[in-house]
């Protein structure tokens, strides 16, 4: 290269700028300035948390540099959530609304500065998002759309200014987003409850034991005041994502596994409420300010850790802290071989809880405690099969097969390789890439039972069983199946989800409601409305307020979902808002055009659920 040639490099870009900026400084320049400002010392620290660096700024704008696609992504996700709280917060009726764009290409090294197309795609993919999105180009969804917390509408490509080609865009769905429903509403359910219960299957069943849950106070997007409602009081944690210190992203699945199996042995102290993994995703690898994870999750105690793995040897090191004051309350690090991993997990619950001075009896404390394979290739093969499921696509979902049959070929007895086996026959129902639905989903419950047979309190087993008889309609025995996973893991926030879309079906409306708010409570990152007839569950006890003002929070994630719709349409239609309900009813024929209200209806059992549902979708104009 001669040295007067330009140096060249491939970055991922991301730029990001306020909507509607020119407008909002007209009306109010001051405290326009006040807002940016604030949501500046926000943004600043995050991009560098994320090992990016800010090159370039110009009034409203922010574009920076990322060394992966990755971390430019939950930089951009972390971002907006920061940002939504700064409005909320602010004392101004200003409420700033960013746009960001994300690609990642070839960029001219200029000093500090980049330029050229790489930095200028980034620009028009911005424009592109509206207010609160991210948008990215293909070529950073090739690298990031196997990555967990996100989901991606395909917008086509797209034409901009001043580069020459269209540019192929992907909006960006935060924090497990759910997919466009399946043409029956029970198959949206079962993936989402399947999702969930990936993360707990790690560990081996406990001695059963039914459990009492305690009353719960109602979750953030309630329409009534917290103080009107008992509260819960149990002592509440979070354990955060253990870091990969192995130096070895292909050891991601086995700290993850580890991460797991700390959450369900914690999850089965009655006295503790411990919140799901979705919920602490967004904190992996962050540095937490002290009262941070307090203020977002209302918890009083976070366990963090690390693992490094290198053959046959382990060291895991684990920390409990005050999550108000930051204080560290205990910790200690183990080393040893791979095979003493799961005396490892069971020495950091016990402590854990002595810590809290909970005080449990000893049967609580056997239940806390995992049985662990016989064969440790076993549990290996099985922790890649839990990744595979993860993933979701159709070919992950064959490689999981291959390696949860493998496991069992290994260790006959390890329950939970049969569990994840039965799920991935569940999926291939769920997804549409069966022509022998009814054969397999036979072929799944029997292999949920073999889980059973070989450890009768094996949580996820009777979970993956419900969305078997949800699947067909057996909603009696899904419910059955879906209380046994609660008393087993009442801290599972999923199971608690898809029993409420159970009773919802049964006719126990209230009892629905209820199982819906404490699976808020576990996960408040939970997108129940996009899987579970949370709107019709409130519409059946008369809370048309409460279900309107759920499901306008939501049904821009699922545009083509008629059953949020039609809940919309008969919620306003008995609020008197014919306007609203008039167009609800639009949108429910739009995204299915052969809609019957006769038809819709007999999906519910009790005569008079059907009745009132039919009249206030009649009322909308729907017939």
């Amino acid at each position: 290269m001669r040295d007067d040639e330009p140096t060249r490099k491939l970055t991922t870009i991301l730029s990001a700028d306020v909507a509607e900026f020119s407008r909002m400084m007209r009306a109010d320049e001051d405290g326009t300035f006040r807002i940016l400002r604030l949501c500046r010392q926000q943004i600043d620290p995050l991009v560098g948390q994320h090992h990016g660096r800010i090159f370039n700024t110009a009034g409203d704008s922010v574009v920076a540099e990322f060394t992966s696609p990755v971390e430019a992504l939950r930089c951009a996700a972390e971002i907006q959530q920061a940002i939504n709280k700064v409005g909320a917060d602010s004392a101004t009726d200003l409420h700033m609304k960013f746009r960001i764009g994300i690609n990642l290409g070839d960029v001219l090294v200029e000093g500090a500065d980049l330029i050229g197309d790489g930095v200028n795609i980034a620009n028009r993919i911005q424009s592109v998002a509206k207010p609160g999105e991210i948008c990215v180009s293909a070529s950073v969804h090739e690298v990031v759309k196997n990555y967990p917390g996100f989901s991606y509408d395909d917008l086509g490509a797209v034409a901009v200014k001043s580069i020459a080609e269209p540019v192929r865009v992907y909006r960006v769905r935060p924090q497990s987003a759910a997919r466009a429903p399946a043409p029956r509403r029970v198959r949206a359910a079962m993936r989402a409850s399947m999702w969930a219960t990936l993360v707990v299957v790690a560990v081996a069943g406990t001695l059963a034991l039914a459990v009492h849950f305690g009353v719960v106070r109602v979750p953030t997007w309630q329409s009534e005041p917290a103080a009107s409602v008992s509260s819960d009081t149990r002592v509440s944690i979070a354990v955060l994502p253990f870091d990969n210190l192995s130096g070895d992203s292909a050891q991601d699945y086995f700290v993850a596994g580890v991460t797991e199996e700390m959450i369900l042995a914690l999850g089965r102290f009655s006295d503790l409420s411990v919140i799901a993994r979705e919920a602490v995703q967004q904190y992996k690898g962050k540095a937490l300010k002290p009262g941070e994870l307090s203020r977002d999750l209302d918890v009083r105690y976070a366990l963090q850790g690390s693992v490094r793995r290198e053959g046959e040897r382990v060291r895991v090191t684990a920390m409990l802290s005050d999550a108000q004051t930051g204080v560290q309350l205990w910790a200690d690090r183990y080393d040893g071989e791979i095979m003493d991993v799961f005396a490892v997990q069971d020495d950091i619950t016990q402590k854990v809880v002595g810590t809290l001075a909970i005080k449990l009896t000893d049967i609580e404390r056997l239940r806390s405690l995992g049985k662990p394979p016989e064969n440790l290739q076993a549990y290996d093969y099985a922790q890649r099969g839990w990744d595979y499921l993860r993933r979701g696509a159709r070919s992950d979902i064959r490689e999981a097969r291959k390696v949860f049959e493998q496991a069992i070929t290994l260790d006959p007895g390890y329950a939970n390789a049969y569990v994840g086996l039965a799920w991935t026959r569940v999926t291939a129902v769920t997804s549409g890439w069966t022509e022998q639905a009814a054969e397999a989903l036979t072929e799944a419950e029997r292999v949920a039972r073999k889980a059973l047979e070989l450890d009768g309190s094996n949580a996820s087993a009777h979970a993956v069983l419900a969305q078997v008889y949800l699947y067909r309609q057996q909603y009696n025995l899904a419910r059955v199946e879906n209380d046994q996973a609660i008393a087993l893991n009442p801290n599972d926030a999923w199971s608690h989800a898809a029993r409420g879309g159970v009773l919802v079906y049964v006719g126990e409306p209230e009892e629905a409601v209820r199982s819906f708010e404490i699976a808020l409570r576990l996960d408040p990152s939970l997108n129940v409305v996009g899987t579970y007839p949370v709107g019709w569950a409130y519409y059946l006890v008369g809370r048309y307020e409460d279900g309107v003002h759920v499901m306008e929070r939501q049904v821009h994630l699922f545009p083509s979902d008629f059953f949020i719709h039609t809940a919309l349409a008969a919620s306003y239609a008995q609020l008197g808002r014919r306007g609203d309900a008039a167009l609800a009813a639009s949108n429910t024929l739009r995204a299915w055009p052969f809609f019957e209200v006769n038809t819709f209806v007999q999906q519910f059992q009790r005569p008079q659920d059907r009745a009132v549902i039919s009249a206030g979708l009649r009322r909308a104009g729907l017939k």
